[in-house]
This record gives structure tokens, C-alpha cells and sequence, in this order.
């Protein structure tokens, strides 16, 4: 059995999906303007899903600096250089 690598199983996965939509909007009953409307519809939501997922993303697993860093117990003159 043959292994293959991440990249390479991304890269098959990929042109698997994308040669599956082709045909599937090659030879479904549809106008090629409907299509349209329902691919630019799709990708759009795609794109509005993956934005939220990222700002959950980012929100959940990076903190917040000054919530991080108030209850370090540091004052003002600890942070001034001495002279």
C-alpha cells in the first residue's frame, strides 16, 4: 500500500471535489445563469462562515494583553527604569 503525504492526499482531496462540482454543474437541468447565482451564493456564504469561524477562532485562543496583564501585581515604579 502505497503512503502518501498530507500535501498530496490535500491535492487529490481538492481536485476530487472540484472535478465532482464540475460535472455536477455540467449535467444538472439548471441554467447556466441559475448556476451562477447559486455557485456566487454558495461561495459567499462559504466566505461569511469561514470569517466567523475565524474571529471565534482567534477570540477563544488568544487572550486579551491587558486582561493578561492585570493581575501581574506590578505598579507604575516597577515598570520605570531606575536612575
Amino acid at each position: 500500500m502505497a503512503k502518501f503525504s498530507l500535501s498530496q492526499v490535500l491535492i487529490i482531496a481538492s481536485a476530487a471535489f472540484i472535478g465532482g462540482m464540475v460535472t455536477s454543474l455540467f449535467s444538472n437541468p439548471s441554467s447556466g445563469e441559475e448556476n451562477r447565482k447559486w455557485l456566487h451564493d454558495s461561495t459567499e456564504e462559504l466566505k461569511e462562515k469561514v470569517k466567523a469561524t475565524g474571529k471565534e477562532f482567534k477570540s477563544k485562543n488568544l487572550p486579551d494583553l491587558y486582561e493578561a496583564t492585570e493581575n501581574l501585581g506590578l505598579t507604575d515604579d516597577d515598570l520605570l527604569p531606575e536612575d
